[in-house]
């Protein structure tokens, strides 16, 4: 299964979103673009199957650490990789972005990080080949906690940063590498430390929050216990 899926994305390797929308109905070639804008019939078609695929794969990264290895081993890691990085939009701040939802290819954008993600939580070495790109780390912060995640480290930011999504683990692991290796030239910048820090707060509420629902159950146990020795003792 794993060698089909990459075999098929291996389709349109060096084809961009739009390319792939401009093939020609009758070849194997993109048509001509025109001021009309029109895409072909089978351009939609293809990529409404690309982007099947790629919930495909999304759907297998869920898998176990063996098949995400095998995705790895078969090339997919750079295949998407080189279709977000080369097809992402650049923001006002300079970070790359998933494209607006006026573009056809904006949810198969979402599907092809959503792999990658999946794929950094139980492969370790897709994880640092994630970690040595500053683009592909932008585009997966903003997949996972939307344009917020993104936002240049300013007054507002740590602000921006309290309604974020729990880390996802793949994510994690990615930035855990471009930290604690020497993967990501220059190192981390101040909107990946802040992320990395803002999950280390949540922890440290959530454990102190644990701790204490453990401690209110032991004194309610104690509690009960006490009443019901003094039950016996006057029955």
């Amino acid at each position: 299964g794993v060698h089909v899926l990459v075999t098929y994305i291996q389709r349109y390797d060096g084809l961009s979103w739009e390319d792939i929308l401009y093939l020609d109905d009758n070849t194997n070639t993109t048509r001509a673009r025109d001021a009309s804008g029109i895409y072909t019939a089978r351009g939609r078609k293809e990529i409404r199957m690309l982007t099947n695929a790629l919930g495909a794969i999304r759907n297998s990264s869920h898998s176990t650490a063996d098949v995400c290895q095998s995705f790895y081993m078969h090339g997919l890691v750079d295949l998407l990789m080189w279709r977000l990085v080369h097809y992402s939009t650049t923001n006002s701040n300079g970070g790359s972005v998933l494209p607006d939802a006026s573009k056809p290819w904006r949810e198969a954008c979402f599907r092809t990080a959503g792999s990658l993600i999946n794929l950094a939580e139980k492969c370790p070495d897709v994880a640092i080949k994630l970690a040595s790109n500053r683009k592909i780390i932008y585009v997966l912060l903003e997949t996972w906690g939307g344009t917020n995640a993104i936002t240049v480290n300013n007054e507002n930011s740590k602000k921006s940063l309290r309604g974020l999504p729990l880390l996802h683990l793949g994510l994690a692991a990615v930035l855990n590498a471009a930290a604690e290796t020497t993967a990501l030239e220059g190192g981390l910048d101040d909107i990946m430390f802040q992320v990395l820090e803002k999950e280390k707060e949540r922890k440290k509420v959530a454990q102190r929050r644990e701790e204490e629902r453990k401690l209110r159950m032991k004194k309610a146990t104690l509690a009960t216990n006490t009443d019901r020795s003094e039950c016996r003792s006057i029955l």
